[in-house]
């Protein structure tokens, strides 16, 4: 008896078999779909930004371009450039999928207040650590941030300095818990990276002082600065 016959005389089976091929096919797509997403992942990163006085040298030429924040306009050829520096890391915030968890000490730069601000307009989960101290200082940024709602946290009933300068974006577990809270079943591709070093975003710290920041896709670095900041951020009371 030949497949049709088969199908003509026991419908049953022919119901079966096109219901278990359509999950089959189904399946396949799913499964072509992670794969392709997996091999779409942006580039991993593995670089030490350092900010010393060769830095600000082409700081006259930046005003010339009228680039006096991040050099968009024109390709500078200090390659100690502080400005190029500082846009690595604001175009590594606007690459930011899903999370970007911050813990500074000291935090004024405009540029990167306004790549956190797009961040937060494409619907990423920020959310902030900050000394009690320097929240409040002159021209800082994290109370602006929080009155944008970004949650803020930190030692604000003790004496103890949040010394802290990381970001993690796109933390695992962080990236995790927001898919389960959203019940996300076409994740989009993301790279964990981690964000740290002695320098605070200020504009002093990127163009004035002798600083380092290190960005990493490392997995084990990312992972472990994400804990220690999911730690904190339970131990520490919310800022009313």
């Amino acid at each position: 008896m030949n497949i049709v016959a088969i199908f003509e005389n026991h419908p049953i089976v022919a119901t079966v078999t096109v219901f278990a091929s359509t999950g089959l096919a189904a399946e396949l797509i799913v499964k072509a779909i992670k794969y392709v997403r997996s091999k779409t992942r942006r580039r991993r990163v593995h670089e030490v930004l350092f900010f010393n006085e060769l830095g600000e040298i082409c700081n006259k030429e930046h005003q010339s371009h009228g680039t006096q924040s991040a050099p968009k306009t024109f390709e500078c050829k200090n390659k100690h450039c502080s400005l190029r520096q500082l846009e690595k890391i604001s175009m590594l915030i606007d690459e930011a999928q899903y999370s970007i968890d911050i813990c500074i000490y000291t935090f004024t730069c405009t540029d990167l207040f306004l790549a956190i601000n797009r961040a937060l307009d494409r619907g990423v989960s920020i959310r902030m650590i900050s000394d009690h101290e320097m929240a409040y200082s002159s021209k800082s940024k994290v109370l602006k941030l929080a009155n944008l709602g970004v949650p803020l946290r930190g030692p604000f009933t003790t004496k103890s300095m949040m010394h802290h300068k990381f970001c993690v974006i796109d933390g695992v577990a962080r990236v995790q818990e927001i898919m389960g809270l959203k019940k996300c079943k076409w994740p989009r591709p993301y790279e964990s990276v981690l964000i740290s070093g002695s320098v605070n975003w200020t504009y002093n710290g990127f163009v004035g002082n002798f600083e380092n920041c290190t960005i990493t896709s490392d997995e084990i670095l990312a992972c472990q600065f994400q804990e220690e900041f999911n730690r904190m951020w339970k131990a520490f009371l919310v800022k009313e």
